[in-house]
């Protein structure tokens, strides 16, 4: 058996060996056939294939894609072909000469096995070429995949929808019980109960039935705007720093557990919300049959996927006169509407990457920053201005909001506008990026099975659970597990390196 382990390992250093330097060919003999590029225009045509998303259209020989080809080809001397993204397996070697993907586990597998090329060198080498990317994506999404500069495994999709949630309330409910759209937490509140007990009034025979406010088993999401109210924003930057990985360790937010715990114990939420899961049918089939007076949710929750909308479903069960109204009733003590971000609580925009089987990684490089020109993206809308769908799914750097088709456009336009106004905050997330393998490396006497940020439901559920006249006791006792599962260690690690992180700005590891 030791001599079979030895043989694996050596063979998994020659494995490794011979992809580095194939990686390394790869670049040296793209740096050595690019002599005819003068910064802008190659002088002999490149030939690429980019992938495209097909979920929704399997052709690519629409209008778009000619003009995309047309002006590519004449900008940068770059003929350019689309390939069905249902046809990408990494694992078989299938893809095109630039991909992308939303499942970050698998890029880092393949990267570190040596199937996906580091951008950095590309980026660094060519970077008078590459003004357009790099402007137009940031260094919060040049740099997303690594804290280490020197090894970009992929490029975050930038994204122009708003991330806040909103709140939607049946407004057909509150006409019928003649109450006025809440405003304000409060008023909320008294909605909730107003349904509560008018459920024989609104549900008839299925009163039993009635989720006056409904969340599941992650409610530090699905009831975020209401945690959010209670986190302050006059604290200092370095507070920032320090809670800006967890929105659930800072102060005030066991004021949202409070308030929680209180509906709770009054019928207002689930029984059994720990056991519904995130957007399953547990959570969307009581909203679709009418069962549901008011949920958090994003602002295009209801209205996406066309025919298959929630929005829809809930009309042909409830009818045309039943309806929900997007409305932001959680505001903070001075009356501001907040939205507060952690990077895993929105991370599904597309993660744009160069396989390691990639015929020319820099003609790749280069269509990427004229899909990145704000011109040409605009110019690309312009080619079917009534289809979103039929252009966003070519610009592989933006993704816009509007990209499954949208079932009631006027509730949609009024939810994204109350989206709009919350204000976006998000400090404290540039850092390096310890996984949490440290946490045992750090005290071996610990149990770090469940870390940050998996600890949040288990700390956030029990404590809303808590018996009636126990909740300071469980929220003592599961904070301190809380903590004790990283997040403790995780804040002391930052205040530590503030000074290094924030101050002189090298987010490298030690």
């Amino acid at each position: 058996m030791q001599v079979l382990s030895m043989l694996k390992m050596n063979g998994y250093k020659i494995i490794s060996f011979a992809l580095a330097v194939c990686v390394m060919f790869t670049f040296c003999s793209c740096s050595n056939k690019n002599t005819d590029f003068d910064g802008k225009r190659f002088g002999k045509t490149r030939s690429i294939t980019v992938l495209v998303d097909s979920l929704y259209d399997n052709g690519f020989d629409s209008e778009v894609a000619e003009y995309i080809h047309s002006r590519v080809l004449e900008d940068c001397n770059i003929d350019v072909s689309f390939m069905d993204s249902s046809k990408m397996n990494l694992y078989r070697g299938l893809s095109a000469d630039l991909d992308f993907t939303t499942n970050t586990n698998m890029l880092i597998s393949f990267y570190r096995y040596g199937s996906v090329l580091n951008l950095a060198p590309y980026l660094d080498q060519y970077s008078s070429s590459l003004t357009d990317l790099v402007s137009y994506l940031g260094d919060e999404n040049i740099y997303y995949s690594n804290s280490n500069p020197n090894e970009i495994i992929w490029l975050n999709a930038r994204s122009d929808r708003p991330v806040s949630k909103v709140t939607f309330i049946r407004s057909d409910w509150l006409d019928k019980l003649g109450l006025d759209v809440p405003q304000t937490t409060d008023e909320f509140y008294s909605c909730l109960k107003a349904f509560h007990q008018n459920a024989d009034l609104l549900l008839d025979d299925r009163s039993g039935s009635m989720i006056p406010f409904l969340i599941d088993s992650e409610p530090n999401i699905s009831a975020k705007p209401l945690f959010d109210s209670f986190l302050d924003t006059s604290i200092s930057d370095r507070e920032f720093y320090d809670y800006g990985y967890c929105r659930a360790a800072q102060p005030g937010y066991y004021l949202g557990l409070e308030q929680l715990n209180s509906w709770y114990l009054e019928g207002l939420i689930p029984e059994d919300f720990n056991n519904i899961g995130v957007n399953t049918k547990e959570y969307y089939g009581p909203i679709e049959v009418g069962l549901v007076g008011a949920f958090c949710a994003d602002f295009d929750y209801l209205y996406i996927n066309g025919d298959n909308a929630h929005i829809k479903a809930f009309k042909e069960n409830c009818g045309e006169e039943a309806e929900y109204i997007p409305v932001n009733t959680f505001a903070d003590v001075n009356g501001e509407y907040n939205c507060w971000q952690e990077d895993y609580i929105h991370d599904g925009l597309n993660k744009v990457f160069l396989p390691a089987t990639c015929r020319d990684p820099l003609a790749c490089m280069i269509y990427l920053n004229w899909i990145s020109n704000t011109d040409n993206i605009n110019a690309i809308k312009d080619q079917n201005p009534d289809d979103k769908l039929a252009c966003d799914k070519f610009l592989i750097t933006s993704q816009s909001s509007d990209v499954t088709g949208i079932y009631d456009v006027s509730s949609y336009d009024l939810a994204k506008q109350i989206a709009m106004e919350n204000t976006y905050i998000h400090r404290g997330s540039i850092c390096i990026r310890y996984w949490p393998e440290i946490c045992n490396s750090f005290d071996s006497e610990r149990d770090y099975s469940v870390s940050y940020p998996e600890s949040i439901p288990v700390y956030v559920d029990n404590v809303i659970r808590a018996e009636n006249g126990s909740f300071n006791e469980v929220l003592s006792d599961e904070y301190s597990h809380f903590l004790d599962r990283g997040v403790k260690l995780l804040f002391l690690i930052r205040d530590d390196e503030w000074d290094k992180v924030m101050v002189k700005g090298d987010i490298l590891p030690d």
